[in-house]
C-alpha cells in the first residue's frame, strides 16, 4: 500500500479559463502596438539627405581624351535652384575599374546621370559593349516598343517588361547611345535632342 496520499490542494487542478476574445486582443495589441511605434519612428523620422550634384566637367574632359567615339553631353539645360542637377559623370575606359569597383571593364563606358525638375532621374550612356547587350541592361531585358525622330535621327524605342522605364537607343557605327528615364518617350526625346558632342 501506498503512503502517497495526495493532498488536498494537490488534488484540486487549476481549472483553465477558455480563452476570449479579449485576450487575444490584448496578445495582438502587444505585438503591433510596438510594431507599429517603430514603423512610425523610422519611417517618419528620417532625414531627407539632399541630393549630392556632381560637376561633370573632369569627366566629361576625360572621357574627350581618352574615348574612341564622340562624348555625348546634354546641353542648354536650366540648372542651378529648381533645374536640372547632375548626380553622376564617370568615364571607364576598357582595362579600368568598373564603377562598382569589382572588376576590370571590357568596354569602354560613358555615363552622365541627372534629376530633372520633377526629380525623375535620368542617364545618357554611350558604351562599346554588344549592342544588345547595352540595351538589355539598360531597359532591365525590355522589349522593343516603335521609333522616335530626335534631330532628324531614328532612335528605337524600348521599355521595360513592367512598362515602368523606357529607353531611346541609337545604334552608331561600333558604339550604342542610351536615354533612359523612368518618364515618357517625350521627355526622353527632349533630352536626347540636347545631346551635344562638343
Amino acid at each position: 500500500m501506498s503512503d502517497h496520499t495526495a493532498s488536498p490542494q494537490a488534488r484540486t487542478r487549476r481549472v483553465k479559463k477558455p480563452t476570449t476574445i479579449r485576450d487575444m486582443f490584448l496578445s495582438l495589441a502587444v505585438v503591433l502596438v510596438p510594431l507599429l511605434l517603430l514603423t512610425w519612428l523610422y519611417t517618419n523620422n528620417l532625414p531627407d539627405y539632399p541630393v549630392q550634384a556632381v560637376d561633370p566637367a573632369p569627366a566629361v574632359a576625360r572621357a574627350r581624351a581618352e574615348a574612341p567615339y564622340p562624348i555625348l553631353v546634354p546641353t542648354g539645360l536650366p540648372t542651378g535652384e529648381g533645374g536640372w542637377v547632375v548626380t553622376q559623370a564617370s568615364w571607364v575606359p576598357k582595362g579600368g575599374r568598373t564603377r562598382a569597383g569589382d572588376a576590370a571593364s571590357f568596354t569602354n563606358e560613358w555615363l552622365w546621370g541627372a534629376l530633372d525638375l520633377s526629380k525623375t532621374y535620368y542617364a545618357v550612356n554611350e558604351s562599346d559593349d554588344e549592342p544588345r547587350r547595352v540595351i538589355q541592361r539598360q531597359s532591365r531585358e525590355g522589349d522593343p516598343d516603335g521609333a522616335s525622330t530626335v534631330n532628324g535621327r531614328q532612335w528605337e524605342r524600348w521599355r521595360s517588361p513592367d512598362g515602368r522605364t523606357r529607353v531611346l537607343v541609337l545604334r552608331e557605327n561600333g558604339y550604342t547611345v542610351t536615354v533612359t528615364a523612368d518618364a515618357s518617350y517625350e521627355g526622353l526625346e527632349a533630352l536626347a535632342s540636347t545631346l551635344s558632342d562638343h
